[in-house]
């Protein structure tokens, strides 16, 4: 009781700046909450209130994180240290918040085309985005994992949305299943670190394990592998990758897009907090490190090279995009990896997480615009002629698919160059060269794509399908980003450093 009456106190008592930092999270609730109101209105359309309350919502949230990031000096602790507003939680907020965006604009014909025009799916992208604006900023082991499982139950629905479709139903099983086999790994390393450090707080383990400079328990060192490899299943590496290229392609289009960019971003921001808050880096039990660095690396190896070899053999592009997906996890790995000795440190992390959700997202959305009934039409010989019948999406088809292989001036150049280039300071030398020459197998899947747009003819004479002005919106934004990013890197770079220096 008199725990309860000490911790009382300061988890209902908020100051003025706390308040504010919890405005963005506040303003997504409230948006959710309306939303779900407006759905069950009958005298209203519930597609066109809960669409433009999902849009407003983004956007109020988008609004409110960049006050935030612009005027945020330092830190801002909340509930008891559970959580924190920072320069990095809110860059991180306004990407998940831009992706679900882009992703309801991206939607709104597609749910029409597919007959799946229910408003439950504007909320359910909502709630995914603020799980994971609360994974961003998590640091709590508990928190983690609640903000995971509402981002990812969200997510599980989502997945199979096309209830009558056979493919839909065994993505969103498979999904289900292995995810929550990953959570409960997850939950298990969780409740290890807390039999011996007697906290979920990711400061107090951190404290923990600066009292035991010679060594640690075997039971803190089992428990912290668990959490390393639930992290691991959450961003696809290999050998914990087997569930993605299924679920990729059995998703709603549109759904794969938010799922390859939003999803990929959360769990990369988690991870890349936890291992900081936890003294990854900081030269704390060189042994564990030395273990932490290892597997890490080793994981980033044979991610590319599976992502990149097994990606040369799809036909089908959701597929092929869900490998590239797997071999990308690769390459964020490596700069994690080179993230404690280079002059970037972490930087070059976020910046290309930010570039691989333009980039990717914009793939995905063309692809959202092509499908066909039940998303049929996404193989390379479904894109033959595709220059005649639609110039404006190929020539953005071949800006991402250009930006994806890293070729100048994209975002994903300017960021894989970052990325390498820190991994060269932190004299990884041989894993850089592994990850150019993976780089360089990805080019061929990569313009194949392009080969199919612009140098293949049609098999018969398909019909040019109709653009919504909202897709057009999206794929547009898209192209801007992705080759403003490219050609002016350096108020990114910024961005991403002032980030990561508040963690």
């Amino acid at each position: 009781m008199e725990a309860l009456t000490t911790i009382r106190p300061e988890l209902l008592t908020l100051t003025d700046g706390q308040l504010q930092a919890l405005m963005p999270y506040f303003l997504v609730f409230g948006g959710i909450s309306l939303a779900i109101i407006a759905s069950v209105l009958r005298s209203l359309k519930p597609k066109w209130p809960v669409f433009i309350l999902g849009m407003l919502t983004t956007i109020a949230g988008i609004c409110s994180a960049s006050g935030l990031l612009g005027s945020q000096a330092g830190s801002e602790l909340i509930f008891n240290g559970m959580m924190v507003s920072d320069a990095y939680s809110n860059f991180f907020n306004i990407v998940f918040l831009a992706s679900a965006a882009f992703t309801l604009l991206s939607s709104f014909r597609y749910l029409d085309h597919e007959q799946l025009q229910h408003p439950e799916y504007y909320v359910l992208v909502l709630f995914s985005a603020l799980g994971m604006m609360l994974m961003a900023s998590a640091l709590d082991l508990i928190v983690l994992f609640i903000a995971l499982e509402l981002m990812s139950l969200s997510v599980y629905v989502l997945v199979g949305f096309r209830r009558a479709d056979r493919r839909c139903n065994e993505a969103a099983m498979k999904y289900f299943i292995l995810g929550s086999a990953a959570s409960a790994i997850l939950l298990y390393g969780s409740a290890l670190l807390y039999g011996m450090t007697g906290s979920t707080n990711i400061r107090d383990i951190l404290a923990f394990v600066q009292a035991h400079p010679q060594g640690l328990p075997v039971v803190y060192v089992l428990g912290a592998w668990l959490v390393l490899v639930g992290f691991l299943f959450k961003v696809a590496t290999v050998p914990f990758h087997m569930w993605m290229p299924d679920v990729y392609e059995g998703a709603p289009t549109p759904v794969t897009g938010f799922m390859t960019t939003g999803l990929k971003a959360a769990a990369f921001a988690a991870f890349v907090r936890v291992l900081i808050s936890a003294g990854y880096g900081k030269g704390l039990v060189t042994a564990v490190q030395s273990h932490f660095h290892d597997i890490l690396w080793v994981s980033a190896v044979l991610t590319m090279l599976v992502g990149n070899i097994v990606a040369l053999t799809q036909v089908n592009l959701k597929r092929m995009l869900a490998y590239s997906s797997i071999a990308h996890s690769g390459y964020i790995l490596v700069g994690m990896i080179a993230g404690p000795g280079s002059e970037q440190g972490y930087a070059p992390v976020v910046m290309y997480l930010v570039a691989y959700a333009v980039m990717n997202l914009g793939a995905f959305v063309v692809l959202t615009i092509l499908a066909g009934r039940d998303d049929s039409g996404l193989n390379l010989q479904d894109l033959a002629g595709l220059s005649r019948r639609h110039p404006w999406l190929s020539f953005a088809m071949g800006v991402f698919m250009f930006s994806m292989a890293g070729i100048p001036p994209t975002a994903g150049f300017a960021a894989k160059y970052l990325l390498f280039y820190s991994a060269v300071q932190a004299n990884e030398i041989p894993l850089v060269i592994i990850a150019v020459l993976c780089s360089a197998i990805s080019v061929y899947y990569y313009l194949r794509v392009l080969v199919y747009i612009y140098m293949r003819d049609p098999a018969g004479s398909p019909a040019a399908s109709r653009v919504s002005v909202w897709s057009l919106v999206a794929v547009s934004a898209m192209v801007v980003l992705t080759l403003q990013i490219g050609i002016l890197p350096a108020k990114m770079v910024s961005a991403a450093k002032k980030a990561v220096t508040s963690l």
